[in-house]
């Protein structure tokens, strides 16, 4: 049996990676930001206003960065990133409306998962890059 190792990722692609790679991490720090208003301990949390500006911030820098990764190879993929954008931004309205009109934590984590389940397509495009390539370390 003769394993074939992945291609390098070719250098005019570098700059489409690292576009890729700045969305999942701005995604990933408001996503950050949104679960720390959660309630935890006796520790009293950030208002829940705080984590979905944080994530409508996230999501407004992710969609500046999305043209740049945009590529043949991965379109499927980005197109499933950019309806993740589109839902979880939507996700996001009903937090708020649930945050402000109950106290029931059950009910706030249920809109949350509206918001946060989405984003979770990114770490399946990063998946994909990983798959075809083997991706550059340092920019």
């Amino acid at each position: 049996m003769v394993l074939r190792r992945k291609p390098d990722l070719p250098a005019e692609l570098h700059p489409a990676w690292w576009s890729f790679v700045d969305c999942a991490e701005v995604i990933e720090a408001g996503r950050r930001v949104l679960l720390g208003t959660l309630p935890t301990g006796r520790v009293e949390p950030a208002p829940i206003g705080v984590g979905t500006d944080a994530v409508r911030r996230s999501i407004a820098d992710a969609r500046e960065w999305m043209p740049a990764w945009r590529l043949d190879e991965l379109e499927s993929d980005w197109q499933d990133c950019q309806a993740a954008l589109d839902d979880a931004e939507r996700g996001l309205d009903e937090v708020d409306e649930v945050a402000a009109t109950t106290s029931e934590l059950e009910e706030l984590l249920e809109s949350l998962q509206d918001v946060i389940d989405p984003l979770d397509t990114f770490a399946d495009a990063e998946r994909q890059w990983r798959r075809r390539w083997r991706l550059p370390r340092n920019r």
